[in-house]
């Protein structure tokens, strides 16, 4: 006879078992904890130091709420954090907002080396979250995922765990386990960029505004200080010049910013660690509750472009939208069903109109027509250039760009700069 997993050793009853102690698993497992629920925050790294290393390190300015409300704000400020920004160069100039803008448009860099950690000792310290590191998931408790009641856990001995919980949420990333098991229906589409990183330090003239995106049509490259002293420097170009990139990937960075325009001179700075990156990174959108009894989120959810530096903001937001709309179906003032459903109808709301932006733009190899008309009047006209701030920050949704007013204005300014013929 084959051999059997051996029976369980323990069992734990709690109200949410979360899988992934990242930033939306910590950050869902402080908000429900707070609000008096028994939360089980389970992560495959037994090391709570533990940290995710390919990241741009860049929290977009729509989740310093969150931030503000999980308690911290002051923490990152202590621990180096630089409040960032958007500064666009372009052919037609550079976007950037104005000096006197008063209303709060800041993030944060700061390395998942010091905020990893932090987010998660926070979760350890809440209440009623109860930390199982070093196990993994290897099955789904009940009849079939529409029956989820909870968890098999195993850890690294093989010594297994049932975790009994009324919702099981996955935030254990683009390549989630939870999805699997709970047969999440998935779309996947194609990036057309590569992405190759690392930190410098003894950058001269680092960037303003916490940050500067060089946009060459389809070719991306970032300056963003962070803590530290340290200053990111990546590239997102078109998988076609991945030739470029093959053998001296450091050399090859050093290369591409010595002949970016404005850009501070690397040749004095030095490589604090390897350059690393991806050459294949499709984007995923996950139905985020693909059971009455399961969840997603992050990125296990949703899988952007990294090149728009959306994936620590967006965990971090989602988070809150799962946390508030799950609160009180635990706690017994309403059914399940139509908490899972105003979850759903909040991420879409936030995200999906921006990621099927974001999606477009990945696997095309142009700026769209579109693209090509909005930027130059961001540029020149103060009106446009709010509206792609506040867009590229993602504090605006996307019909902002397309209200009758804002196309009038759009097509004027790029008229006026000679950028398209009329």
């Amino acid at each position: 006879m084959p051999d059997q997993a051996p029976a369980a050793t323990s069992a734990r009853v709690v109200d949410v078992a979360i899988v992934g102690a990242s930033l939306a698993g910590c950050a869902t497992a402080i908000l429900l904890g707070r609000a008096g629920l028994r939360v089980a925050l389970i992560d495959k790294h037994a090391d709570q130091a533990a940290y995710k290393r390919l990241c741009g390190h860049f929290i977009q300015a729509s989740a310093t709420p969150i931030l503000e409300r999980l308690g911290l704000v002051e923490s990152i400020e202590a621990a180096g954090g630089v409040r960032n920004g958007v500064e666009v160069w372009t052919r037609w100039g550079i976007v950037r907002a104005p000096e006197e803008r008063s209303e709060r448009v800041y993030g944060y860099n700061l390395r998942r080396l010091k905020l990893d950690p932090m987010i998660r000792a926070t979760a350890l310290a809440t209440p009623g979250v109860d930390y199982l590191p070093g196990n993994r998931v290897v099955a789904l408790l009940g009849d079939g995922a529409a029956a989820t009641r909870g968890l098999e856990l195993r850890d690294r001995k093989g010594e297994r765990t049932e975790v009994h919980a009324r919702v099981v949420i996955g935030a254990d990333g683009r390549n989630s386990t939870v999805a699997r098991l709970a047969r999440a229906r998935e779309r996947r589409s194609p990036n057309t960029r590569f992405c190759y990183a690392t930190y410098f330090s003894g950058v001269e003239r680092p960037p303003p505004a916490g940050g500067r995106l060089w946009m060459d049509d389809h070719d991306l490259a970032l300056l963003a200080p962070n803590d530290d002293g340290l200053t990111i420097v990546g590239v997102f170009l078109d998988n076609r010049r991945l030739d470029e990139f093959r053998g001296d990937r450091e050399g090859a960075l050093r290369r591409y910013f010595d002949g970016l325009p404005g850009a501070p001179p690397l040749a004095g700075a030095r490589c604090e660690e390897r350059v690393q990156g991806y050459t294949d990174y499709g984007l995923i959108v996950r139905d985020p509750t693909p059971s009455p009894h399961v969840a997603l989120v992050g990125d296990a959810a949703l899988t952007s472009d990294p090149a728009m530096a959306i994936g620590c903001g967006w965990a971090l937001q989602s988070a809150g939208w799962l946390a508030d709309s799950l609160a009180p179906a635990l706690a017994g003032g309403e059914p399940l069903a139509p908490a899972l459903r105003r979850y759903r109808r909040e991420r879409r709301r936030h995200l999906m109109g921006h990621h099927r932006v974001i999606a477009l733009d990945a696997r095309l190899r142009r700026m769209t027509p579109f693209q090509r008309v909005l930027i130059p009047a961001a540029v020149s006209d103060p009106e446009v250039r709010a509206g792609v701030l506040a867009f590229g920050e993602r504090s605006a949704p996307v019909r902002r760009l397309f209200t009758p007013e804002m196309i009038v204005r759009t097509s004027r300014a790029t008229l006026a700069t000679g950028a398209v013929k009329a």
